[in-house]
């Protein structure tokens, strides 16, 4: 564990904010109208949840046509979660992925077989960059399975992800919880609301964070961040809401493993012959080497944002609601990606022969990336006849800036002419560069505009029917060559987005359903496109859902359940072009498909037993793809396991004394869909528990242990290289309530 005192500026923060008097708090309460927006309470226990926190989602969970996984405070808490990958564990049908080349590392995942690394948002508002995300200012996390761009625009098209921000309410608490564990790591979180007048709140959330990866030689991970947010007019006709995060990460990033390489469709090359039994598979090494370097791999993250939200209630109908947010994420890394060496003999090139990995792997990234976001929505309830309409109509201006710094070894990396040992790595080699930057960059812009409109008629008591479109213009420059400035890709997209959804609500607690729903996927759609061949100029990828599910409400509404069959088809997917004479160049003949099963309940079976349990089957497969990408044809999509589930249960013993139990199981998974090349991880499975004490009315006392066989399994999937999952971890917790 690396030595890190909490900041001054955070201690310093937090005192201004609790000790400073707002002027401008509002004196007179008025009435709160139909369509106010509600914030869950800090007390919230409950494993289920009955509305989104989408204002484009109108209805509640029972009467939405669509798979929608909400990942309570109750249950982050009571699994001892504290970042987005792990609360993601109680959600079926999301694999990771790990950073390599120009993707870093950070939240990367697929949803229903199709990445998902650019469509997590904050509030609504897009996140941007490639960060992990903590949870320590996260009130509950939204998974919205099936193609969405007609709610979020460009990408989402397996799905997204939402993560709502906690906010000040007219409340009175101060929590503070100090976590001690077995990974030479410690964990301190405050939050604390305050009510200031009779419609003002302010609420200050504070963490420390810093240990090492269990199960995982050298690496660890700190984290200090402060988030402030201050509402006014809370319980009026007239809110606003101010929000600003702070965040600092000072980790040493972990690439993993090595993966013995598959060269079956390669007669140039091949593996040595005593890793040849491992060969699409993680070396035969110790789960807990690392093959990074200590004096040389970095990664700090700086990240901050601002966030201005207003709501007015022009009447008891019909609501105006305006949020604005600038921010940037600042990343400067150096990660060693786990390569074999070589030997080339006879115009044979052999991999891993002297069971040696390269240290001249290295990656950089020195990167800012910035956005400025406005949405302005009118949400109203118009009444003709019989029939209600739940309207949403919005615009949404953005402007997404991404630069990365040309990061060079100044002073020459001695360690590129370096090896180590496959079975003993050495990690803390002697290191004599210098990294900088050599006045060089890249540069890209993205701005959006979109227009969208959703309609959710409430027929009569049994039928609702939803239409919702989206229009978007995205725009991007990006100037992608180090050395010439004037080397710039434009592109502009203009997209329609739809989705459609029935209900039948045969009964008060039984809703059928039937939903639909389209996506676009720009080239750049993360700002940058390839340079190579003719991809930047393809229109975007075009993705269609459909899905019909059922949901229930049981034991008296403290049980939601949820099934349902789905099939995404990717119609128009990027695939190699076969007559062109650039090996680059690509065309849109692709045809990619998802059909599954999804099944989820939460909330409580019995006054004493509340679980939160998912599975999700996914049949994927690649229907078409040309030249030398036809190989993939018949063959599964990346990172799509066919069976996956997890499934936490928690029982309350006494008033005081509570346990919990869960397990987590994910299906065997490939990296590539070419069968040649493709390398594979096994399926794992994984137990965890919880035991908590109610000590007294303010001291509560929570042990956690998490993957408790110690088994050693990969969680993400790279080209090259695959991360294990952490190791068997325990750890104690005392939340005190003042």
């Amino acid at each position: 564990m690396k030595p890190n005192a909490q900041p001054k500026w955070i201690k310093n923060a937090l005192a201004i904010a609790i000790s400073t008097s707002l002027p401008f708090a509002t004196s007179q309460a008025e009435e709160i109208t139909e369509l106010a927006t509600t914030q869950a309470s800090s007390t919230e226990t409950s494993y289920a949840a009955t509305q989104s926190n989408n204002i484009k989602h109108s209805q509640s969970l029972q009467n939405t046509a669509k798979t929608i996984n909400v990942i309570p405070q109750a249950v982050m808490k009571d699994r001892n979660v504290d970042n987005l990958k792990d609360a993601l564990r109680s959600v079926s049908g999301i694999s990771m992925a790990a950073g390599e080349g120009g993707t870093p590392t950070g939240d990367s995942m697929s949803i229903r077989g199709f990445s998902a690394r650019n469509d997590m948002m904050i509030d609504g508002i897009r996140d941007i960059a490639g960060y992990s995300r903590d949870t320590y200012n996260i009130e509950s996390i939204e998974v919205t399975k099936g193609p969405s761009s007609a709610v979020h625009g460009r990408g989402a098209t397996g799905g997204s992800i939402n993560l709502q921000s906690k906010t000040a309410t007219l409340d009175e608490f101060t929590d503070l919880s100090l976590r001690l564990g077995n990974a030479n790591d410690y964990r301190t979180t405050l939050d604390s609301n305050q009510q200031i007048s009779e419609t003002t709140a302010i609420r200050v959330n504070v963490l420390a964070d810093d240990g090492d990866v269990a199960g995982r030689d050298d690496v660890f991970n700190s984290k200090q961040a402060l988030s402030l947010s201050l509402a006014t007019g809370l319980g009026t006709k007239s809110r606003l809401t101010v929000n600003a995060d702070i965040q600092q990460q000072d980790n040493l990033p972990d690439y993993g493993l090595p993966v013995v390489p598959n060269y079956q469709s390669d007669s140039t090359r091949e593996v040595a012959t005593d890793l040849a039994q491992s060969a699409g598979h993680v070396a035969p090494v110790n789960f807990n080497n690392f093959y990074g370097n200590t004096n040389r791999d970095f990664e700090n993250i700086d990240a901050q944002s601002l966030t201005v939200k207003y709501e007015y209630d022009i009447s008891t109908n019909t609501t105006l609601r305006s949020q604005t947010r600038i921010g940037s994420v600042e990343r400067l890394s150096i990660v060693s990606a786990p390569r074999f060496t070589s030997t080339t003999t006879d115009g044979i090139t052999t991999y891993g022969e002297n069971s040696e990995i390269d240290m001249g792997g290295e990656k950089t990234r020195d990167t800012t990336d910035s956005l400025a976001v406005t949405q302005l929505d009118l949400i109203s309830r118009i009444q003709t006849g019989d029939i209600t309409h739940n309207l949403v109509t919005g615009i949404e201006l953005a402007r997404e800036t991404f630069k990365r710094y040309n990061y060079v070894d100044l002073i020459a990396d001695n360690l590129e002419d370096e090896v180590v040992d496959l079975t003993n790595p050495d990690s803390n080699l002697a290191f004599t560069g210098q990294y900088g930057r050599d006045g060089t960059s890249q540069k890209a812009t993205g701005d959006t505009v979109s227009v969208y409109g959703f309609n959710t008629i409430n027929i009569n008591e049994q039928f609702d029917f939803t239409a919702g479109m989206r229009w978007d213009k995205f725009k991007t420059d990006y100037q992608y060559d180090y050395a010439d400035p004037n080397l710039v890709l434009e592109a502009t997209n203009k997209n329609i987005s739809w989705n459609l959804g029935g209900v039948y609500k045969a009964s008060k607690n039984t809703s059928f359903y039937f939903g639909a729903g389209n996506s676009f996927s720009p080239s750049a759609e993360d700002l940058t496109a390839s340079s190579r061949g003719n991809n930047a100029d393809l229109k975007p990828e075009e993705t269609v859902s459909y899905e019909l599910g059922s949901k229930w409400q049981l034991f008296n509404g403290k049980l939601f359940a949820n099934a349902a069959i789905f099939r995404t088809q990717k119609n128009h997917a990027r695939t190699d072009d076969a007559l062109a004479t650039d090996s680059y160049d690509e065309t849109l003949n692709g045809k990619q498909r998802v059909d599954g099963f999804e099944f989820s309940i939460a909330g409580q079976l019995t006054p004493q037993l509340s679980i939160n349990t998912a599975y999700t089957l996914q049949n994927s497969e690649v229907l078409n793809a040309e030249g030398d990408d036809a190989a993939q044809i018949g063959q599964a999509l990346p990172r799509t396991p066919k069976h996956s589930a997890s499934t936490w249960g928690r029982y309350d013993a006494t008033e005081k004394l509570a346990f919990g139990l869960g397990a987590q199981y994910v299906g065997e998974r490939f990296n590539s869909s070419d069968p040649g090349s493709r390398e594979v991880a096994d399926d794992y499975l994984i137990y965890d528990l919880m035991i908590s004490y109610q000590a007294s009315q303010q001291l509560a006392l929570q042990f956690n242990g998490s993957n408790l066989t110690n088994e050693r399994y990969i969680e993400q999937l790279g080209g090259g290289h695959f991360v294990p999952g952490d190791g068997r971890y325990f750890s104690l917790s005392a939340n005190l309530s003042l």
